[in-house]
């Protein structure tokens, strides 16, 4: 027998008897598909693009045939079609809760506005180190429920990269240890207020069993004005040195990866881990592309690819390890934040912007008003040949937008390899 059809919950069970409606046809949606067939279900597809290959487009009359609605994280909570499935007496669950309902193993949940893909990398790769197994999972891009779907351990370590978008509804996953990087300004269009995107984010400590949590200062800070529980002993302490830690040569040498460590180790210790193996991951560790990338040089001029960079936070984090102010190219996608602030904020650290993306009007004037020089640009190209024909010799060129990139690129990874491409043609 199929293991996971043996370990079924009572609610799942019954709704299998009827259809199951997946919304969206993204890798979450056809992940949550192809686990209610492994379970013996029957499982139609619904998403809103006209190209989308195999789904339907979803109403009332379709949630009347279901008794199961999965939702992708693309998909808000107030969405009209979750309100037609809620209305039509539907159970709505999020992809992330079918999968947490069915997974035996431990679960540890990373979120935070920046370092969830680096943490959940790192902690992976060390309880690797050490033989102790372990899946990244989540947001990180592979969705709990296409693991479950395959042929894996579920009683394993499941590492969760959650965002805010896959946090929002979750009502079933119950992390036995949750780690929140930091807390600042991101996914405002989404959310609508600093509140709002905090409390997605909180129920995951909310859900969580057995009171295992780590936040970063930002966190409990913000929480404490919310009058939410978040005692002063779940805050990371970052009253250590890279040096006394053994990091000097490894990925998180420099900050904000320095952090990203303390609260791996944070966990390690809990779990009663050799904190020497914990340094020796470290050192083994590579980040992934995109995340204050160092390209080299040219004419004496170094080049850092940050693109994966969406948000203030990650902007004004990357830009504390360069000790003189950088050029910074900069701009994209607004996702609602105070462009006014986040100018003010970084303009210690830049000394000429050359911007591009729908913010760059609106970046430049704010830039300007700062008493930083901005030029805008009509291509990543073109602010690149710009910036580099500025330049002196020991100057940095920074591409660390702090927008997204959907505006000009399918996504971060492409706007990250156009600045390569832009570069080697200098």
């Amino acid at each position: 027998m199929n293991p996971l059809v043996a370990q079924i919950p009572e609610w799942l069970e019954s709704c299998l008897k009827s259809k199951v409606a997946i919304l969206g046809a993204g890798r979450s949606g056809l992940g949550a598909k192809a686990l209610i067939e492994k379970l013996g279900g029957d499982a139609v597809l619904y998403d809103e693009r006209n190209d989308s290959e195999n789904a339907a487009f979803f109403d009332s009359s379709e949630a009347k045939t279901a008794d199961l609605v999965v939702c992708s994280p693309g998909f808000s909570w107030n969405h009209e079609w979750i309100e037609q499935a809620r209305s039509e007496g539907c159970r709505v669950v999020p992809e992330f809760d079918l999968g947490a309902s069915l997974w035996k193993g431990p679960i540890v949940a990373v979120t935070g506005t920046n370092g969830k893909t680096t943490l959940t990398s790192f902690l992976n790769e060390a309880f690797s180190h050490v033989g102790i197994e372990s899946y990244a999972v989540g947001n990180i891009g592979t969705p709990l429920c296409e693991l479950l779907a395959r042929d894996c351990n579920s009683e394993a370590i499941a590492i969760c990269e959650i965002s805010s978008f896959q946090a929002e509804a979750i009502e079933l996953l119950e992390a036995d240890h949750v780690l929140w990087t930091n807390f600042d300004e991101d996914h405002l269009d989404r959310h609508g207020s600093m509140q709002a995107y905090f409390r997605s984010k909180y129920k995951l400590i909310a859900n969580s069993r057995g009171g295992s949590f780590f936040v970063d200062s930002s966190v409990r800070e913000f929480g404490v004005r919310m009058g939410l529980e978040l005692p002063e002993s779940s805050v990371v302490a970052t009253n250590l040195s890279v040096e006394a830690l053994g990091l000097r040569g490894s990925a998180f040498e420099t900050e904000p990866e320095f952090n990203t460590y303390l609260m791996a180790r944070s966990l390690w210790l809990t779990l009663k881990l050799e904190e020497s193996a914990l340094v020796e991951a470290a050192h083994l560790f590579e980040k992934a592309p995109h995340r204050m990338q160092f390209m080299g040089e040219k004419r004496g001029v170094g080049f850092w690819n940050d693109s994966k960079a969406t948000n203030f936070h990650a902007v004004i984090g990357g830009l504390k390890r360069f000790e003189k102010p950088v050029i910074w190219l900069g701009g994209g996608e607004s996702k609602g934040g105070d462009i006014e602030d986040f100018a003010n904020r970084i303009g210690s650290r830049i000394r000429r912007a050359f911007l591009v993306g729908k913010t760059r009007w609106i970046l430049k004037e704010a830039l300007e008003r700062g008493g930083i020089e901005a030029s805008v640009c009509d291509s990543l190209e073109e602010a690149v040949a710009k910036a580099f024909e500025v330049a002196e010799t020991g100057d940095h060129i920074v591409l660390s937008p702090g927008f997204a990139s959907f505006d000009m690129f399918e996504n971060y990874v492409e706007r990250g390899n156009a600045f390569r491409k832009a570069v080697d043609c200098l």
